[in-house]
């Protein structure tokens, strides 16, 4: 176990030198708001690994420095949330990710893949799953749990070649390439502005436009308060006082009580607070929902068969080059280039950019502007473009 800087020092020293490692972590996170780092897993080429004691570490400036090494791989699994989780550790904005699940998607198989699956099929390596719900804070940490952490980077080094040699035959690793500079997306690992979020809230349908604005306006105060204290949510304040906030909203501050997930300590604590926010969505002064549209597109009333269309022809194509057609877009961003296809350009929409405008983008594009049909080849038996200029 790493427990030291300097100790630190010299593994990120070996982990540069060998030009590409695994990286995973291991955290509790049931509560506090951020996730409590237990481990820092690095794995070698040679299916060595090292284990970084992350409690015991004071200066995390080496890793920021592996982090952020252009020069060195840097291989994950379901690469996002182990990310952020290691820049608010160390600072580093990560440069040469490669995420093995996000590329998987690339070469015949899910984008979702666990890595027990994905170390099975690709390299006929079984992983014994038995530390999944283990508590990474307590000291010592058993044989099981360090065993558990090393052999989930042990092979990455391995899994990485095998996946790109088998994207190099289909024509893919450019594309992977290209998806991978993703991850050094500096707006990834800021916090983003409540304000601009609906917040997920049980029980918040069939909401009048002002309860939903006021809804907002305390999920966005909720928010805050969990990051500045370092608590889940429902600890600040819970769903079900949310909804009776905002179903039966108090018509002064002296007139906010007690309701189920709202304690009395609490309201006193907070009760100027949670008034203000409550009067904010009821003025409606919220800014725009940050919902990835281009500005100006309005649904009209063929939309939704558009996005089938679309949905179709998206799958259509990613079924027949075996692409996992989660990696093109959600719903949503389908949805956004339907309302938007005018407008759009690579510039303003994902779907336009790098490999997903090169496989089906600007296709789509020209489908919905009218410069192209679907139809089914009656040997895959899967629609695709036809006529399209």
């Amino acid at each position: 176990m790493i427990t030291t800087t300097e100790e630190l020092q010299k593994a990120v020293e070996k982990a540069r030198a060998a030009g590409a490692v695994g990286l995973d972590t291991e955290f509790v996170w049931n509560r506090t708001y951020y996730p409590s780092l237990g481990l820092v897993q690095i794995g070698y080429p040679d299916q060595s690994a090292e284990l970084i004691d992350a409690p015991a570490i004071r200066d995390w400036s080496p890793l920021a420095v592996l982090m952020s090494d252009p020069q060195t791989v840097k291989i994950l699994h379901d690469a996002q949330q182990d990310l952020t989780i290691l820049h608010r550790a160390c600072g580093g904005l990560p440069k040469n990710i490669f995420d093995t699940q996000r590329s998987a998607g690339f070469v015949g198989l899910s984008s979702t893949i666990s890595l027990s699956d994905l170390l099975k099929t690709l390299l006929k390596v079984r992983l014994p799953k038995t530390e999944t719900q283990s508590d990474w804070l307590a000291r010592p940490l058993t044989e099981k749990q360090l065993l558990y952490a090393e052999d989930d980077v042990r092979h990455s080094t391995q899994l990485m070649e095998r996946i790109m040699e088998k994207a190099e035959k289909l024509g893919r690793r450019g594309w992977i390439e290209d998806e991978m500079r993703e991850y050094e997306d500096e707006a990834l690992y800021g916090e983003r502005d409540p304000d601009g979020e609906m917040p997920r809230v049980r029980k918040s349908g069939s909401l009048t436009h002002q309860q939903r604005e006021m809804l907002r306006a305390l999920g966005a105060w909720r928010e805050l308060k969990a990051r500045e204290r370092n608590l889940p949510r429902n600890f600040v304040l819970s769903d079900d006082a949310i909804i009776s906030l905002v179903r039966q909203p108090p018509q002064s501050e002296s007139d906010l009580r007690p309701v189920k997930g709202l304690s009395e300590k609490s309201l006193q604590r907070n009760r100027r607070s949670l008034w203000e926010a409550i009067e904010r969505g009821r003025a409606g002064v919220l800014p725009e929902l940050q919902d990835g549209r281009i500005k100006g597109g309005q649904p009209d009333e063929g939309y939704e068969a558009r996005v089938d269309l679309a949905l179709a022809f998206v799958k259509g194509a990613c079924m027949a080059a075996k692409i996992d057609p989660a990696l093109i877009g959600n719903r949503a961003e389908i949805t956004s280039l339907v309302i938007d296809a005018e407008r759009s350009d690579e510039a303003s929409h994902h779907l336009l950019r790098g490999w997903r405008g090169d496989f089906c983008g600007r296709d789509l594009r020209k489908l919905l502007l009218g410069e192209g049909s679907v139809r089914v080849d009656m040997e895959t038996k899967l629609p695709r473009l036809a006529d399209a200029s």
